[in-house]
């Protein structure tokens, strides 16, 4: 019980720190700044942590979840520093290797939810259309808001997108099945919310980092940032349900 009550005000935590994280570098990243989003990140990986410890063990799917959630920390650990540009390419790595993980893990979720069912393939043809559908909207997207993208970063870009997009499909999938085996429909609450939160995320940052017109947007940055550390805490979550 005092486990779940720390776990939740650490969560509450989190999502109370934002503001004050986004207010500190409006003018741009600095000292300040990145220690409040590492504050802010410490946290969602406490909850995942916690949240694993509550279940009693740590499965594969929570050490897959887990994984997703260090490579998180490290990408808001060098996506914010201001030294170099190295740094911001180093945590777009980061990040990318983070969903990676994700997809990982809800792939061993799925597969794990009945031992007596095949595992699933890794692509549905109804997953496939659905990711090929949401990266072509987002192609659309940056050409009609004339991002400033640079020839070498449309494909890593495009790469990201397809990426994240499999992250939404199979988080989902996840959720709906742990509903059909008995799981409470909180799960499937913290799954799909939790990754649509991601991607409008990171469907916002594109704007902040690539469109000169909204670099300084304050809402806009709320926004990225309320509904990035929602969908880390939403999806660290899983592990005390899956």
């Amino acid at each position: 019980m005092i486990l779940k009550l720390l776990t939740a005000v650490i969560a509450v935590g989190v999502i109370g720190i934002t503001y004050f994280y986004v207010d500190a570098q409006k003018d741009g990243a600095c000292p300040k700044s990145w220690l409040l989003k590492m504050i802010g990140a410490s946290g969602y990986l406490a909850v995942g942590i916690f949240c694993a410890v509550m279940t009693g063990g740590f499965s594969e799917f929570d050490k897959a979840m887990l994984l997703a959630l260090i490579f998180s920390w490290l990408g808001d650990l060098f996506l914010h520093m201001w030294f170099h540009k190295v740094w911001t390419a180093l945590g777009f790595l980061c990040f990318l290797t983070s969903h990676i993980c994700f997809i990982r893990a809800y792939i061993t979720g799925i597969n794990g939810l009945s031992v007596k069912a095949p595992e699933a393939p890794f692509f549905s043809v109804g997953e496939i259309i659905a990711v090929v559908i949401f990266v072509a909207l987002f192609i659309v997207c940056m050409i009609r808001s004339k991002m400033n993208l640079k020839g070498l970063m449309k494909l890593p870009i495009i790469i990201y997108g397809a990426v994240i997009m499999t992250m939404l499909c199979k988080a989902s999938i996840l959720g709906i099945e742990a509903v059909k085996y008995g799981i409470s429909p909180l799960c499937l609450i913290c799954a799909i919310v939790g990754a649509v939160c991601f991607v409008l995320s990171d469907f916002s940052i594109s704007f902040l980092m690539f469109d000169k017109r909204h670099k300084k947007n304050f809402k806009l940055k709320l926004f990225n940032m309320y509904t990035y550390f929602a969908a880390e805490i939403l999806l660290a979550s899983l592990m005390y349900f899956i």
